[in-house]
């Protein structure tokens, strides 16, 4: 017997690439990480605390494609580095945190149209990343997301965020952070950054081999991978 047409459309739903930052203040006593709140009335996740950011867009692929300057690590798969300059270009969008050096960010992108009026360029050389996930199959939206952890000390701004996706954004410590209502995805990716900061050293450099959750018939998987080649589909 065929699903009818709800179950059809949910299982078509497209996977969209998306990107997520995790920004850690190392300089208190306990590490922090920031989060903020999503609005009830919003189709995915509603209520929920995530990390900043968003969907990859086309002119964030374009930027890569022309980008002069460095990403984390040196040879980091081509393939990811649009969702590296989508972090840092979301993460002004939510927060007003600019993560950038002085400099130009090129014309004819509308995505990076506001980012532009900073004056700043963004620099992916601060970004580490952290981990890769795929949205299960029975979600109304599905992101193929790379997760990438930042230092607090790269953040180059704060003004003003120029949307409001996010609600009572603010630093938590990684107790506080396990505490809130968060999605199955970003409590594990919680805990494997709890990990690593309670490491020496956590921004010294990128593993080598990073966690990678999806769905793949009825069970759900944690592989680990590189961000050194092209990223591999279930």
């Amino acid at each position: 017997m065929s699903g009818g047409p709800l179950e059809n459309s949910i299982s078509e739903v497209p996977i969209r690439d998306a990107a997520c930052l995790l920004v850690a203040d190392l300089s208190g006593a306990e590490p922090k990480l920031l989060m903020g709140r999503r609005h009830a009335d919003q189709v995915f996740l509603p209520n929920k605390w995530v990390f900043p950011g968003g969907r990859v867009e086309d002119d964030d692929r374009h930027f890569a494609k022309q980008f002069a300057g460095q990403f984390s690590p040196a040879d980091l798969a081509d393939e990811i580095k649009p969702f590296a300059l989508a972090g840092i270009r979301e993460l002004f969008e939510e927060t007003g945190l600019l993560i950038g050096g002085k400099g130009p960010t090129p014309a004819g992108l509308p995505a990076w149209a506001l980012f532009a009026t900073s004056g700043y360029a963004p620099t992916p050389v601060n970004l580490f990343p952290f981990a890769r996930a795929i949205t299960p199959p029975g979600r109304v939206r599905r992101y193929d997301t790379w997760f990438f952890l930042t230092s607090s000390g790269a953040i180059s701004a704060d003004r003003f965020a120029t949307d409001d996706e996010l609600l009572d954004l603010g630093w938590f410590t990684l107790s506080e952070a396990a505490a809130l209502d968060l999605p199955n995805i970003t409590r594990l990716v919680l805990n494997d950054v709890t990990e690593r900061l309670e490491v020496k050293h956590a921004f010294c450099n990128v593993a080598e081999h990073l966690p990678f959750y999806y769905s793949a018939g009825l069970s759900f998987h944690r592989d680990l991978i590189s961000c050194k080649v092209a990223p591999p589909m279930p």
